[in-house]
């Protein structure tokens, strides 16, 4: 089955047993029946256009996910070719913006016939497609699009159509709060607000929506208007959430309450914070870099103006920028299992970016290519940063999550002469290896060049690493007997690290942006002995 398939290895349900026995009893579905709407009282805007080129591509039979193609000539072949983020993403209906943006007859009656599939084979409660979040953005999608694919259906469609979205939403009344906490809850209750927006006669499903979403908002978002995941593509599509939230109650006539016009203020600047120059977004934690067209886009629908925030004092990231120069580090301890399942390792690493190219990147992350390659990118060693004896500097759970090692980080931030100056620490190590790990970064006033000094406190382990991650479009040469690597973006300026009294190593590296396959790219590596004495090694990056 393809529920039972997609829940393997997932962390625990959010069902009880004797929920899911509940849901699943067949009497469960003739208390999902009662009053069947005939029309919707309006339906939302869109707050971001589909892709043409995505919607040509469901005319011919093909879903476009993540920069691939895969076959979409019905919902038969889920279970067998496709993983379980694309699952969620087909059984969500979003791809239906791409089909609306192509528009006419063929689009619409190729939308008809999926929804008409779909109804035949998922209409009756499903462990995975019934799952919260999946019905959410699924009934959010259906009545944004309802009237574009809507027009010229026969009576049965129509019927059947509605009697699915008055069942789907009277299921969703009951099991919206049994999302897993997140980025599932926030897509759970949008779908419930836009039913009691759209559905005559159920003002409670808003009510209810609106009281869960501004609990979730309350635990999820911090004072700085960060996401407690400290994933950035988490934030942004909680941004894009709210946003879409907050133009359907407009659209509607309905009053914006304050907490939510509160949420977006704070959201907006903390992620332009997150964006690197070539305005995507920074890689930790499990985010991807995203397209800076769709990101610019969101930010410009949430009619904020103003400036990145520089400092994040509750997500934990720092950022630097001069000139053409942008740097963030993330300066936090990994988050927890139950804000991030699939948190990194990467304590004190940084990304930088000069003009629209980037420098130094961390590895990325994907759900994509299987549990070994999620795994291995969650690593220390995944990230621009620094490790010791080939340890992560947090225990990385099997399956998911943190060990029970403590990891505290302190930092400090201060500006000398038009230079800005970062001073973080770590105790990730000293747990095993009696080690603090301490990074000092400067950046000038004009962005030309970045100063930095990583030392190794204490009296244990054996042999340290200090990686740098170089993007793909970034060629590097060993320079000054082995002392310094020059760094050639694609375009503009060249860059040079140079670590004076230390050998510096190219290896090979990979890099995962937002496809779900590597790209083949280098890394500069510094190695050295700690032998209990600690360790301290300078480097710089500048521009030439």
């Amino acid at each position: 089955m393809l529920s039972q398939a997609l829940m393997m290895g997932s962390p625990k349900g959010f069902l009880s047993g004797l929920q899911r026995f509940t849901f699943a009893s067949p009497i469960y579905n003739y208390t999902l029946l009662g009053r069947v709407p005939d029309r919707l009282l309006g339906t939302p805007p869109e707050l971001l256009p589909g892709n043409a080129s995505a919607g040509q591509a469901i005319l011919s039979g093909a879903l476009t996910f993540k920069g691939r193609r895969y076959p979409l000539p019905n919902f038969e072949v889920l279970p067998k070719e496709l993983s379980e983020e694309l699952c969620e993403y087909t059984h969500g209906f979003s791809w239906l913006a791409d089909l609306r943006i192509v528009g006419g007859p063929r689009a619409r009656h190729r939308a008809q016939a999926l929804i008409a599939d779909w109804l035949s084979r998922y209409d009756d409660w499903d462990l995975f497609v019934w799952r919260p979040d999946i019905t959410g953005a699924r009934l959010a999608n259906w009545i944004t699009h309802f009237a574009f694919y809507v027009s010229d259906v026969d009576v049965r469609f129509r019927e059947e159509l509605f009697v699915s979205l008055a069942r789907q939403s009277r299921h969703l009344s009951r099991a919206a709060h049994m999302a897993n906490p997140g980025l599932e809850a926030v897509l759970a209750l949008q779908g419930l607000i836009y039913a009691g927006i759209a559905v005559p006669e159920s003002d409670n499903y808003l009510a209810q929506g609106l009281e869960l979403l501004e609990a979730e908002a309350r635990n999820q978002i911090l004072p700085d208007g960060g996401h407690v995941s400290r994933n950035p593509s988490n934030q942004l599509r909680m941004l894009r959430a709210f946003l879409e939230i907050r133009d359907a109650l407009m659209a509607a006539h309905i009053d914006l309450p304050n907490w939510l016009k509160n949420v977006i203020e704070r959201m907006v600047p903390m992620t332009r914070a997150l964006r690197m120059g070539d305005g995507a977004l920074v890689c930790f934690h499990g985010g991807g870099a995203g397209e800076s067209a769709e990101i610019d886009l969101i930010l410009a629908k949430s009619n904020i103006r103003g400036k990145p925030a520089l400092i994040a004092p509750h997500t934990q990231f720092h950022r630097l920028s001069a000139g053409k120069t942008t740097l963030v580090l993330d300066a936090g301890a990994p988050p927890t299992v139950q804000t991030n399942r699939w948190a990194h390792a990467g304590t004190l690493a940084f990304e930088m970016s000069a003009g629209k190219e980037r420098l130094i990147v961390n590895c990325g992350s994907t759900r994509q290519m299987g549990l070994k390659w999620q795994q291995a990118l969650r690593t220390t060693a995944a990230h621009s940063t620094v490790v010791v004896d080939d340890t992560n500097s947090s225990e990385l759970g099997k399956n998911g999550g943190l060990g029970k090692r403590g990891h505290t980080v302190q930092c400090s931030r201060r500006e000398i002469d038009g230079r800005s100056v970062l001073e973080v620490s770590s105790d990730g190590y000293k747990g095993l290896f009696d080690l603090q790990h301490r990074r000092f970064l400067m950046m000038s006033s004009d962005g030309t060049e970045l100063l930095g000094e990583d030392l190794l406190i204490g009296t244990g382990g054996k042999r340290f690493t200090i990686r740098f991650h170089l993007h793909p479009n970034v060629q590097a040469t060993l320079i000054q007997n082995g002392n310094a690597v020059l760094l050639k973006p694609r375009r503009g300026r060249g860059w040079k690290l140079v670590s004076p009294d230390t050998e510096v190593l190219l290896e090979e590296s990979i890099y995962i942006e937002n496809a779900d396959h590597p790209r083949r790219t280098q890394q500069i590596v510094i190695p050295g002995e700690i032998l209990g004495r600690g360790a301290a090694v300078k480097w710089r990056l500048e521009q030439i």
